[in-house]
């Protein structure tokens, strides 16, 4: 995942802040999309595929931590991070409690958004290479009976292929080298 590809919601009705925010965080890679309502913003969220929300606790016509209940239950890997002029430790509490991010409290500076946002970034490719890891890990396990006919059969590009991926394995960290040299030495011997 690139930084344009990382697209990034501001929900405020502070048009300065979007403005700032916004061509702050495209100079910086990012994909920007703004919202001046609870209203615009969750209709962007039902037509684009968003990784972070900068968003004003604010600015829904009902209560805040409510549509952020609503935004990660929806996807749980989104980042939201709650901007709020009206901060105390009570709502900030309730925030995170309820899957926020991060929080921060107007007035605030644009760079400790930009470095929370580039955190967020890093989680979001640390979320997508797990997600890999696991859906290539099923692949795998999926394969048992594959690799059982393949060991089989001595066909020696289907073993080459296969010896390659237990490779792989280990290479990801997936498989310890152990690990993958006990199933090399099964997958070979046909055990």
């Amino acid at each position: 995942m690139t930084k344009k590809d990382f697209k990034i919601l501001i929900a405020d009705n502070d048009r300065i802040a979007q403005d700032i925010f916004g061509s702050q965080l495209s100079r910086e890679g990012f994909t920007v999309l703004s919202a001046n309502n609870g209203l615009d913003a969750i209709r962007i969220l039902q037509r684009e595929r968003i990784s972070l929300i900068i968003t004003d606790l604010r600015l829904y016509d009902d209560d805040g931590i409510e549509m952020l209940k609503h935004i990660v239950w929806g996807n749980p890997e989104i980042a939201v991070v709650i901007l709020t002029a009206y901060g105390n430790l009570e709502s900030a509490l309730n925030a995170v409690k309820e899957y926020a991010y991060d929080y921060l409290t107007k007035p605030f500076k644009v760079e400790e958004v930009t470095v929370i946002v580039e955190k967020a970034y890093k989680r979001s490719l640390l979320i997508h290479e797990n997600r890999k890891l696991i859906e290539y890990l099923r692949d795998t396990y999926n394969d048992i009976e594959v690799i059982r006919s393949a060991a089989q059969s001595k066909n020696p590009e289907v073993t080459i292929g296969w010896l390659e991926r237990m490779e792989r394995l280990r290479t990801m960290n997936v498989l310890s080298s152990q690990e993958a040299e006990t199933l090399k030495e099964r997958f070979v011997s046909g055990a």
